[in-house]
């Protein structure tokens, strides 16, 4: 099915259709998924100015293929071909991205929807919004989230706009917030996005897991792995679920997370198809062995240069004794070792996570944008 074309005067003529799941980036209908992935570099390089954050075709394709616990679809809003001929990836000018979890917080859906730049003011984002609204809400979804960045935060005195945490500000004009806001969507929280440009000096690395280590005693353990070990998926498991509770969430209407060590498992897999991996370090509560703490890089295959900062979490009755800081402090260490040629890392937190946002300021992170978490409750 398509929507309706749109048509206005001097503007070449466009469809929306959904795009079926693929069994690889080389199999003849992936056409699609090269095209969102080329239209996903331009939107991140206008927004940013780089395309570090922009999901290439594969990432695509294999989420498309593990669906098990979230059911996913995409649609592609791509020019009409003069000659009636079938689309091609260069047609492709506009994607959006739906995906409803399965086991838990089954009345939400996440909506992410992106246009090239040279494309826009056309009806391409607002066909690809509704097409994927009304997927989610004939599915019986109630609330939408969606997110938008901005490449930085609004000055003091500059007009702004505040969620609804008021903590954190977005530039008046943040375009992505203002298509969003216009259908019906609210600015619920503001997010930072942060750089760290590596080498972090060594010594005053070192200075900081030392100092966490004496914090934390020997009761505390870590344990650094590529990729998960199988016995210890049940632990991490709750240290994904303890995310989606401990962490700040403004009054975004988001439950916790069912995580058991099959989810972990189906986790990893996914990352490994989508030519990711992780870079893991746990600590262990050594008289109950417990995981009290944990944090993650993801690299990319191809895309040596940058790595993003997953999750990381301190349990709260393991809380106080500078795990945080450990765990952080431990991984980039092992990343330089690991991964030398990396050249910077990107992460995002709440901006009213005062703890967190102070250990990575302290390892020499900075602001390198905002990012708005939308919602739209029907």
């Amino acid at each position: 099915m398509t929507s309706p074309t749109g048509r206005t005067p001097a503007q070449t003529p466009w469809h929306v259709l959904e795009v079926a799941a693929v069994p690889s980036v080389d199999h003849p209908d992936a056409w699609a998924y090269h095209g969102m992935a080329t239209v996903d570099r331009a939107v991140e390089t206008a927004t940013l100015g780089h395309d570090d954050l922009a999901r290439p075709a594969q990432q695509m394709v294999s989420g498309m293929l593990h669906q098990e616990y979230a059911r996913k679809q995409r649609f592609v809003a791509v020019l009409d071909r003069p000659d009636g001929g079938a689309p091609t990836a260069d047609d492709v000018v506009g994607f959006a991205f739906l995906a409803m979890a399965l086991k838990d917080n089954t009345h939400t859906a996440d909506v992410y929807v992106g246009v090239r730049p040279d494309h826009r003011r056309q009806g391409i984002g607002t066909a690809l919004t509704a097409r994927a609204e009304e997927a989610a809400a004939g599915s019986g979804r109630t609330t939408f989230f969606s997110w938008s960045l901005s490449p930085r935060e609004a000055a003091d005195d500059e007009d702004a706009l505040v969620p609804a945490t008021g903590v954190g500000r977005l530039p008046a004009d943040t375009a992505g917030v203002r298509f969003a806001l216009d259908r019906g969507y609210t600015v619920e929280q503001v997010e930072r996005m942060s750089r760290l440009d590596l080498p972090v000096d060594p010594d005053e690395l070192a200075a900081f897991e030392a100092g966490a280590r004496a914090k934390a005693g020997d009761d505390y353990r870590t344990h650094t792995w590529e990729g998960i070990p199988t016995k210890w998926h049940a632990g991490y498991a709750q240290l994904m679920a303890r995310m989606s509770t401990d962490v700040p969430q403004g009054e975004l209407d988001f439950g916790e997370e069912t995580w058991d060590a099959e989810r972990v498992r189906v986790y990893l897999e996914d990352r490994a198809d989508s030519g990711q991996r992780l870079l893991t370090t746990l600590v262990e509560h050594v008289p109950s062995g417990e995981i009290a703490a944990g944090t993650s890089f993801l690299l990319q295959d191809g895309k040596p240069a940058f790595v993003f900062q997953e999750e990381t979490i301190a349990v709260k009755s393991h809380r106080g004794h500078r795990l945080g800081m450990l765990v952080k402090a431990v991984n980039l260490r092992e990343l330089a070792a690991r991964y030398p040629q990396t050249e910077r890392v990107h992460t995002w937190n709440a901006e009213e996570n005062a703890h967190m946002l102070g250990i990575n300021v302290a390892l020499g992170f900075r602001p390198s944008g905002a990012e708005a978490a939308l919602q739209k409750k029907l």
